[in-house]
């Protein structure tokens, strides 16, 4: 593994600020009644991808609203595998694959709301947001450090949210599309020149 004592990134700062303000005493009271990590893991995802049925059916703000709680039991998994000594590699294996099925999920959802204007849009949009992710796993598996990029999983959700609320579906996606490739970009010669020096 490559130790470059890099400095993290504003990556998780939404995570932070807002997400732990209630994901923290939520994970304190769980572990008091012994509920597994990945158990929390698994309904994070049910009600992220559920919000993606819902955003079909037109109920916008309560899909925005169950994609908050999703988030806020995403960090609670996290959470709750810390205050009982559980962290693994495996729960975070399982995080990281499951967060995709929610975030085709959304956009999906978003999709089918105008097909034929927002498809292509749409298509970008999931192509740039695994792109994310996928150049950080690759460069990690490779040894480096990534934690570089302004289109993390954070701020696409957020904008997401946003323009949920708004009902803004074509910026929306626009935006998550263009912070997506932007990222990935930024990561993957991030990545390179990590490389370059071993």
């Amino acid at each position: 593994m490559l130790k470059l004592g890099l400095k993290r990134s504003w990556e998780y700062v939404i995570t932070e600020r807002v997400y732990r303000k209630f994901s923290k005493p939520v994970a304190r009271f769980l572990a008091k009644l012994g509920v597994e990590p990945n158990l929390v893991t698994l309904v994070a995802t049910i009600l992220g991808v559920f919000s993606g049925f819902l955003i079909v059916l037109e109920e916008i703000y309560l899909a925005v609203l169950m994609v908050f709680v999703s988030q806020i039991l995403d960090c609670v998994d996290g959470d709750l595998a810390r205050i009982l000594g559980k962290v693994s590699r495996k729960g975070a294996f399982l995080d990281r694959v499951l967060d995709r099925f929610v975030d085709a999920a959304i956009i999906i959802g978003i999709i089918s709301l105008e097909p034929e204007k927002l498809w292509f849009i749409g298509l970008l949009a999931v192509i740039g947001s695994f792109g994310v992710s996928l150049s950080k796993a690759m460069a990690e598996a490779e040894g480096a450090v990534c934690r570089v990029g302004i289109g993390g999983r954070d701020t696409r959700l957020a904008v997401t949210m946003i323009g949920l609320t708004l009902k803004q579906f074509y910026l929306t996606l626009l935006v998550v599309a263009t912070l997506g490739f932007l990222t990935t970009g930024h990561r993957v010669f991030h990545t390179l020149k990590q490389l370059e020096k071993h």
